[in-house]
């Protein structure tokens, strides 16, 4: 069956070019309810956010939505998993040593990443997170000498190390974890993007660098129509069947190519590009009932903060979608896939 993929250089061209005119914030990740203070001890800030980006995908279990109440405040999806995170990260930091994550049990999980209100939901696959992170905690300790920052050092402002020589860069560590083994790269460019947010690391080689490709931007890169699939990969879409790792890491790594031909029309930085698409896809062009289908009533986190200008309570990108003026591609969501790369 032909399962291939294109990017659209027409359709890039069009997006970046509308982007270009919007040019989207940036966001700082400082917000005290999801990431330490930059006062911390920086060791114990890259351990924190290698860790929980090591596990960041997706939460709800089967049935559920991994979201509630937490002191009085609503959390859904990532947002909750990074709070619950910085909860047990100011109650104890130790937790988030190498040598405690090496013997973390489905059972510390559970009672970490558990909500009771306004109904009792734990994030999805507890075991399989307990799983990532030993193998974390592990591999820090046996290969790194228990520490984030020397990993860091040891990748010399590299992502990707030199063929000519046997120094490895960022993305080669990385890969060593089994969290973040994904050919397609999602979590090490999202760890990425947060050291770089947050200036804890510097970046030499940026034309080894592309998107952090997940479900959200999945779904806008095929509604839009940045890239193109065969007509039985669409297909399949369609139906909501089973998609193979090997396929869906093709279709993710072109989408980064497509991706990085709209930063490079729109002349803005791709992990800051992200910033709008992640939340645009989350809030905006949804798996269901997406703003083209429902309209828009609320002035939401894309408006308020990710745009400079108005969006005037319409779907910012409908001058450049293929899907809002053929609502046929607005049933093209992410492919059905068991994964904990996105």
């Amino acid at each position: 069956m032909d399962f291939s993929v294109n990017v659209s250089l027409a359709k890039a061209r069009k997006l970046g070019t509308l982007f270009r005119k919007l040019q989207p914030k940036a966001e700082d990740f400082l917000d005290n309810r999801f990431f330490p203070s930059p006062k911390e001890n920086p060791e114990d800030v890259v351990r924190f956010f290698f860790f929980i980006t090591g596990i960041d995908h997706r939460t709800s279990p089967l049935g559920q939505s991994f979201e509630g109440l937490v002191e009085e405040e609503y959390f859904q999806g990532a947002d909750l998993l990074w709070h619950l995170a910085l909860r047990k990260y100011h109650e104890n930091p130790a937790f988030f040593e190498p040598k405690q994550m090496a013997h973390i049990t489905t059972k510390h999980v559970k009672e970490w990443l558990t909500v009771i209100q306004p109904v009792q939901v734990t994030i999805r696959n507890p075991s399989q997170r307990a799983e990532l992170l030993r193998d974390c905690g592990r591999k820090l300790k046996g290969l790194y000498k228990s520490s984030v920052l020397n990993l860091l050092e040891q990748a010399e402002n590299k992502l990707l190390g030199s063929p000519s020589s046997t120094s490895l860069g960022l993305l080669d560590h990385l890969a060593r974890f089994k969290a973040y083994e994904d050919p397609a790269r999602k979590k090490s460019y999202l760890l990425l993007k947060f050291l770089l947010r947050r200036r804890l690391w510097t970046l030499e080689d940026p034309e080894n660098l592309r998107i952090p490709v997940d479900n959200h931007l999945i779904r806008i890169a095929l509604r839009t129509g940045i890239v193109q699939v065969s007509p039985s990969f669409e297909q399949n879409l369609r139906d909501r069947r089973e998609l193979t790792v090997a396929d869906d890491v093709a279709l993710r790594q072109v989408i980064a190519d497509a991706f990085a031909e709209v930063a490079s029309y729109a002349k803005h930085p791709i992990l800051e590009l992200d910033d709008f698409l992640w939340h645009f896809g989350r809030l905006c062009c949804k798996a269901t009932s997406p703003i083209c289908d429902t309209g828009c009533s609320t002035k939401c986190f894309v408006a308020t903060d990710l745009l400079p200008l108005s969006c005037s309570l319409q779907c910012p990108l409908r001058d450049a979608c293929t899907a809002f003026s053929e609502p046929r591609y607005r049933e093209l969501q992410e492919p059905k896939l068991d994964t904990f790369y996105y």
